[in-house]
């Protein structure tokens, strides 16, 4: 958390269509203009919570930019410093984890989770780390379970809650049949890492990918973390705070700007963390998701570690936590990355991503 408090350093304000805290590195073009523009359509009202968003180059920061308010209660407004809940875009951290320990042989993609386990369950001994890792273990979604259990998102609730939900339960598919999307895989996964590290999860991100990169991000579940955007629920044009107690991660958390996250991107064009078998891990024997992402935007696609492949040989993913919801995409050649974040439901946000793609690679 200590880094996102540290100063986050100048930067060249340039002012763009109304939107705040506009941030441009190239000039000569419309480019600019034209990201402007999507942010706009994306939040028509700067009165209410709204978007942030990123295109970053080759692991620089070419265009950043906020439109909304970060705090309603204050009027605080977005800007490219708002911090945001990545939710669901920290999954690429965590299957990250494990390939960084494959390749340092610590464990394989092939290992039985009740390797892992104490007292393991007869199940786990058929579900593999890579069937977690790509969501093909069948396991239940802990929300799920929880919910089941009569916990609701505004009671207390953490890792090992979830982890003891998961384990009673059982697979709802044999392993390795189909993909299904489910949180639990990355919770199961985070403790992997720690069984395997002796390392709290979140200290070994922070040590083995954030340090390293000098990214200033954080993994922190419901903490209010300084500069954070607060989430909300909006009906009939009115917005009331939306929170959670719950404390889980792998499958979620992460803290950071748009900015930071499309610097992070240029880790798949050069594998600096993990080298070449990272890069690899990252798509080889990714499974096709079908059509259960379509309602998302997505039609089709391949998912491997923490990331979806597109046909044109793309990276996608989007977090959906509270009312924290993202898009983070890379393109094919791994040269371009942008990342789109709101602070309330934004039906568009997948599609402003794609737009603001466009923009800055063609």
């Amino acid at each position: 958390m200590a880094s996102l408090c540290t100063a986050w350093g100048a930067m060249f304000l340039v002012a763009l269509s109304g939107v705040m805290d506009a941030q441009a590195y190239a000039a000569g073009d419309d480019r600019e203009k034209r990201s402007a523009q999507v942010l706009q359509e994306l939040v028509p009202s700067a009165d209410g919570p709204g978007c942030a968003a990123a295109v970053g180059k080759r692991g620089e920061v070419v265009w950043e930019a906020g439109r909304g308010k970060a705090d309603l209660a204050t009027g605080r407004a977005i800007t490219s410093k708002t911090v945001f809940d990545m939710a669901s875009n920290s999954k690429q951290f965590t299957a990250d984890a494990i390939l960084l320990l494959a390749g340092r042989h610590q464990l394989a993609l092939n290992d039985p989770l009740s390797d892992f386990l104490d007292n393991p369950p007869a199940w786990t001994r058929n579900v593999t780390l890579g069937d977690l890792m790509r969501h093909t273990s069948g396991i239940p979604d802990y929300q799920d379970l929880l919910e089941a259990k009569g916990i609701k998102l505004t009671d207390p609730a953490g890792q090992q809650d979830s982890i003891a939900a998961i384990l009673a339960s059982q697979p709802e598919d044999p392993p390795g049949k189909r993909f299904s999307y489910s949180n639990s895989n990355y919770i199961l996964l985070a403790h992997v890492v720690e069984r395997v590290t002796g390392k709290p999860f979140p200290t070994f991100l922070q040590q083995e990918f954030f340090t390293p990169l000098h990214l200033r991000m954080t993994l922190s579940p419901a903490v209010d973390v300084p500069g954070k955007a607060k989430s909300y629920d909006e009906k009939d044009g009115s917005f009331t705070p939306h929170s959670s107690p719950w404390k889980q991660y792998g499958d979620g958390s992460v803290q950071t700007t748009p900015g930071e996250f499309v610097r992070w991107a240029d880790n798949y064009r050069t594998g600096r963390i993990g080298g070449t078998q990272l890069l690899t891990g990252v798509t080889e024997g990714a499974v096709s998701v079908g059509d259960v992402l379509r309602r998302r935007g997505i039609e089709e696609g391949r998912y491997g570690a923490g990331m979806l492949l597109l046909p044109d040989k793309s990276l996608v993913h989007r977090g959906d936590w509270e009312q924290f919801h993202s898009t983070f995409k890379v393109s094919p050649d791994r040269n371009t990355a942008v990342t789109v974040v709101c602070n309330v439901d934004a039906p568009d946000h997948f599609r402003a991503a794609n737009q603001l793609l466009d923009i800055w690679t063609k």
